[in-house]
């Protein structure tokens, strides 16, 4: 029955026993490590609930069937392999749970299972579904990710009550033509399959909030409206299913070093005269080159209509150009046969196209022919290189020799690009063209609006989502969701880089260290309006060319910093840093391209002190206390990442997003993660060894996990969770230890200080800035979990809630009839949520609502919540007291009332919190939480606060303080908690 002697068996013996003498309804045999399941379970045939998660069961007994009455079975994270044919006769089941099992089949008689409202089947091996799974018409949550699916069964869209479908990760080619007949859809996991089109069906899923798509080769939509969000998808299908065209334009990208020709060969492959005096190219210029399609479908005569990007050869334009860079592209990448192969820098090149546009093809152009036929190892290149090299030809832009075989090959291999004659809607395709045909440079969103109006797309969010997805394809640059750029739509990048490119040339701005001062811009910009020179500089923000100083007056321009570094190793390598903690990343790169690390320097600005050079800086978190060092070795093809302090694993969590950010800019970039080991030998020296970070993660997901590793250097083992403390986000129950810990020895040295506070106020310090880097940590852990994988459209509320009885007249903490209770919204900043000042909270009567959604919502969050109270101490002083009451008094509160809940519904959010988060109880709660606060304030104005989208990635609900804390220029500050003032209320149930 049991796999190992111990009080384990004897536990599962007395909750059976315990549950049949006292006949109740349910039974938890989870985490006993159970081989197989009891034979005395079977006499209790009036369970209405069983739970066998966690325990080591291969398979479920064909006696199963036998406990008629059971409402819900959940077997989740055992060993299951098979699942009996009988378990079709529990007709009464509405839940059946079995993620994380190895089931590669599920019995049909699955389908007699009428009443079932979630079957959850995530990660297992399954290869198809049962054809009877139609039949579960009720069903309303279907988890099937992770699997091996290869398609669905007929008949699958019967399934009309589905609102949450999970079929991520799988190898899934199609959907069913009809799949909008799945109206009620609320969230849909299709991302990681092998999915080419999206049905336009979908476009009718009205009710659809969360949709993930990533990760599949799809053409329609085309990757420019994926990237533009769930409602630009809607829009497009929606669109597309009334009329459709097919779209034949692509873009040609032409690159090499500068007076290379590149130029000239556009020029002269669109017949234009030969211009020997012709001036280089600074930035970006953007033209077209029509040529008829080789291959037409039958009885059409089609033209392609090709963008051309003519790309600045010199390498301080290499940053800008990698925003253009993109996979639906021909490469031309010319190179001069004076000078050769090598001095034209082809591999620098090719890596460049390699990282950035992985999957677009290149052909190789030589330019500048002399006497002898250009020569290069093209072999060598293209096994370097693979499937990237597709021709390799000569050509004379003054002569006009090879111009032609050029033209044909271009002709030939964009008729052969994956996007070439995509659908798209009509409507949508002649709003492109206008806008591709305008000749202003930027313009009003009204006006931008307008003009897709006049081409026939009228509705405001198509409007919307076509304009997201022009910016994705490069048509146009255009972010609503910046207050500084809203107002702004710049319908010609090469405009704008031409301006971007004059600071990047400046000698006065080289001169100042890169100090870009806004007066320069009288000159640099002279004829630009003043007004205009504000968004020039906040688009250089954008693609993170600059970040502003703090007195607003000047630009850094991370491009322009000098190689050598600033004098900094007294500073970091202080006695006091080298006695802190510290916490390394390295990441080896197959090449530096450009952007790395500047980029993500001016990402991380916040965080920036006076040193900073070209290829590293020295960053310091506000508290004073940790600090950080980002370091490039461009010879040796590796960035190293270093945190100090105290407590740096949530500094180095934050720093290591925004670097793991500025990487994914180039998808296709070889990285290999190391970890250096942390052994020093008896003169300090640091070991030498680095260990491969997968390779440790793997070692951990073996099952048993293989919890040490031998350092082949001192020879000696060590522990591989050691290894990953802070590159891997810590268990919630070590975080939550160490913070305990942390905050009794802050309790003892405030104490102490009480009576000798010279002696013992940095240890107070060093200890305060160590609690609010692991509450930090905890909170941002907290909303990664909550909000999974949301993209920054589905963040569509604030996720942090607290709860405060209206009267306070009467001692205890019960729940009483009439009781009408605050919520409050907090802002969101990792380690430092707090009330709101001077905002109204809203009102709710102590009905239905407060218990079924209120109380299950803030249970999640309860164990995060009850450590604002130390950080609110630390942040407001001596001054906190009378706060640290009443939030201690609220906290007692929430407690209180999840404890009077009933049994049942106790044990039910306890069970949440070992289940798997896959099932979507978080979303679910996210979502009934959000509908209840849009009901409180229909104007969705939530307190408020501001949705920020960090440099980082996460998305977060923040005052305006603490959102100004990511603002160029800006420095942070903490909020005050509130006190209420007038409410917004529900009436009374």
């Amino acid at each position: 029955m049991v796999s190992d002697n111990g009080p384990q068996i004897w536990q599962a013996r007395e909750r059976i026993e315990e549950c049949l003498w006292r006949r109740t309804p349910e039974l938890d045999l989870s985490r006993l490590g159970l081989t197989e399941l009891p034979e005395e379970v079977r006499e209790l045939t009036h369970l209405l609930l069983l739970r066998l998660d966690r325990n080591r069961i291969r398979t479920l007994p064909g006696w199963i069937d036998e406990l008629t009455n059971l409402v819900e079975l959940s077997a989740e994270r055992n060993a299951i392999c098979t699942v009996p044919e009988s378990i079709g006769r529990l007709t009464r089941l509405e839940e059946l749970g079995l993620d994380y099992n190895r089931l590669a089949e599920v019995p049909e008689s699955l389908g007699d299972l009428t009443g079932l409202l979630r079957l959850r089947l995530y990660d297992n091996t399954l290869d198809a579904l049962p054809h009877t799974l139609p039949r579960l018409t009720k069903l309303q949550l279907l988890a099937a990710g992770h699997n091996r699916l290869v398609s669905l069964p007929e008949g699958f869209t019967d399934l009309t009550s589905l609102r949450e479908l999970w079929l991520n990760d799988n190898r899934l080619t199609a959907l069913p033509e009809d799949f909008g007949r799945l109206a009620d859809l609320v969230l849909l996991r299709i991302n990681g399959n092998e999915l080419t089109e999206l049905p336009t069906s979908m476009g009718s899923l009205t009710e659809l909030d969360e949709l993930g798509v990533e990760g599949n080769p799809l053409t329609s939509p085309p990757p420019e409206v994926i990237a533009a969000g769930a409602r630009a998808i809607r829009s497009f299908l929606t669109e597309t299913q009334a009329d459709t065209v097919r779209q034949w334009s692509s873009k040609v990208v032409v690159v090499g070093e500068g007076r290379v020709g590149k130029t000239s060969l556009l020029r002269a492959l669109r017949g234009e005269a030969h211009n020997p005096n012709e001036d280089s190219t600074h930035g970006l210029t953007v033209d077209t080159l029509d040529l008829p399609h080789p291959r037409p479908p039958a009885g059409e005569d089609i033209t392609m209509r090709l963008s051309t990007w003519d790309f600045g050869g010199q390498e301080i334009y290499h940053a800008t150009h990698q925003f253009f860079l993109t996979d639906r592209s021909l490469f031309l990448l010319l190179w001069d046969a004076q000078i050769g192969w090598e001095g034209s820098k082809l591999h620098y090149w090719l890596d460049m196209i390699k990282a950035r546009a992985p999957k677009a093809p290149v052909v190789l152009v030589a330019t500048h022919l002399g006497p002898r036929p250009p020569d290069l190892p093209l072999d060598e290149l293209q096994e370097t290189y693979p499937g990237l090299i597709v021709e390799s030809l000569s050509a004379d832009s003054a002569s006009g020799a090879g111009v032609d075989e050029v033209r044909e090959v271009i002709r030939h291999q964009v008729a052969q690009l994956p996007l070439m004659g995509v659908a798209w809607p009509r409507t949508w395709l002649q709003a492109a063209d206008a806008v591709r045909a305008s000749h202003d440079k930027h313009i009003t969103p009204e006006g931008l609006n307008d003009l897709l109006a006049s081409a026939g797309v009228h509705e405001p969010s198509h409007q919307a989502s076509l304009a997201a997805a022009l910016h994705s394809l490069g048509d146009l640059l255009y972010y609503p969701d910046d207050e500084e750029l809203c107002d702004l739509v710049v319908l010609r990048p090469q405009w704008l880089t031409t301006y971007i490119s004059r600071v990047l040339d400046s000698e006065e701005v080289l001169n100042e260290g890169g100090l870009f001062q806004h007066s320069f811009g009288n000159t640099l910009w002279r004829e630009v309006e003043r007004s205009m020179r504000r968004h020039l500089i906040r688009m250089m923000e954008n693609f993170d060319l600059s970040y502003r100083t703090e007195d607003q007056t000047a630009s850094l321009v991370v491009e322009l910093l000098p190689w050598n570094p600033p004098p900094y190793q007294d500073d970091w390598n202080s006695p006091e840093r080298l006695d802190q903690r510290e916490l390394r990343l390295r990441y080896r790169l197959h090449t530096v391209p450009p952007g790395i690390p500047t980029w993500f320097i001016a990402r991380e600005h916040r965080f920036s002190t006076s040193v900073r050079w070209r290829s590293g800086a020295l960053l310091k978190h506000p508290d004073g206390v940790h600090s950080a060092l980002v370091t490039v070795d461009r010879h040796a093809k590796t960035a190293e990442l270093r945190v100090r302090g105290s407590y740096p694993h949530d500094f180095f969590a934050v720093l290591r997003d925004g670097f793991e950010q500025t990487l994914q800019r180039y998808p296709g970039l070889d990285i290999t993660r190391l970890v250096p080991c942390p052994h020093r030998a008896e003169d300090g020296s640091a070991c030498p060894h680095e260990f491969r970070h997968e390779q440790l993660r793997a070692r951990l997901d073996r099952r048993p996990p293989l919890e040490t590793i031998e350092c082949p250097e001192h020879l000696e083992n060590v522990e591989v969770a050691f290894l990953l403390q802070g590159i891997e986000r810590p268990a919630a129950d070590r975080s939550e230890q160490m913070t305990r810990q942390v905050m009794e020895r802050l309790d003892r040295l405030e104490i102490i200080g009480q009576r000798r506070h010279a002696e013992v106020r940095d240890g107070i310090e060093q200890t305060r800035a160590e609690v609010s880097a692991m509450v930090a940590e905890q909170q941002r852990g907290f909303l990664e979990l909550l909000r999974g994988d949301q993209s920054r459209q589905e963040a569509v509320c604030p996720s942090v809630v607290w709860v405060r009885r209206v009267s306070r007249r009467e001692a205890g903490h019960r729940l009483r009839r009439g009781d009408v209770f605050q919520l409050h919204l907090c802002c969101e900043a990792p380690g430092e949520w707090h009330l709101l000042n001077g905002v109204d909270p809203y009102e709710l009567p102590a009905n239905s609502t407060f218990t079924n959604v209120v109380l299950p919502y803030v249970h999640q969050s309860l164990k995060v919540l009850k450590y604002v109270v130390p950080v609110f101490g630390a942040a407001l002083g001596a001054a906190s007291e009378d706060l640290n009451k009443l939030v201690k008094d609220d906290l007692d509160l929430i407690k209180a009332l999840l404890d009077g809940l009933p049994p049942e519904t106790r044990r039910q959010l306890d069970e949440r919190e070992s289940r798997s988060s896959v099932v979507a109880t978080n979303h679910a709660e996210y979502r009934q939480m959000y509908a209840l606060l849009k009901q409180l304030d229909p104007d969705e104005r939530w307190a408020g606060l501001n949705k920020v989208t960090t440099p980082e990635g996460p998305t977060y609900w923040l005052c305006r303080d603490h959102a100004g804390f990511y603002r160029q220029g800006a420095g942070a500050s903490l909020a005050l908690p509130a006190q209420a003032g007038s409410t917004h209320a529900l009436p009374q149930a």
